[in-house]
């Protein structure tokens, strides 16, 4: 706070060159994860039949289920990651030049974005101190699991 009254603004005067080089580094992190094998398209290709790990015995079957569960749940991970780090882009243009100075459809991503996010996100467990814990979250139907995969659905 540069006069000691919150909310001025002045603390958080940033030059437009660092906003933008902040914005072409999250760009190229969005560019490299749409390219790697870590993009949520590319992990929802990636699947395995049950019968691969054999039949007619409960392991196989076992395995398999786990096996869609975890890359279910790496892709919604994948999906929610891109999408924060886009809307943290929009973020950075908005800033430097207002609300009003964006394109109307990046002002209607971003605000799809944030709201996606909301839609996912879970309040940390009472009492959760250092954020280590989690809490339970829905299985890729939609009932209670009981697995702790962090503050996200």
């Amino acid at each position: 706070m540069a006069d000691g009254r919150p909310g001025n603004g002045k603390d958080l005067a940033v030059s437009r060159v660092d906003l933008q080089t902040f914005k072409k580094r999250i760009d190229d992190l969005l560019d490299r994860l749409n390219k790697s094998p870590a993009q949520h398209g590319k992990i929802g290709e990636q699947t395995i039949t049950a019968s691969s790990y054999g039949t007619g015995f409960a392991a196989a079957e076992d395995l398999a289920k786990s096996y869609e569960t975890v890359r279910s749940r790496l892709e919604r991970l994948s999906r929610a990651f891109g999408e924060q780090i886009e809307g943290l882009g929009i973020a950075v243009q908005i800033t430097d030049k207002g609300y009003e100075g964006v394109e109307t459809e990046q002002a209607e991503r971003y605000q799809a974005i944030r709201r996606r996010a909301e839609e996912h996100y879970r309040e940390p467990a009472q009492g959760a101190g250092s954020g280590a814990e989690t809490t339970p979250t829905r299985d890729v139907n939609g009932g209670a699991d009981g697995a702790t995969s962090g503050t996200f659905s």
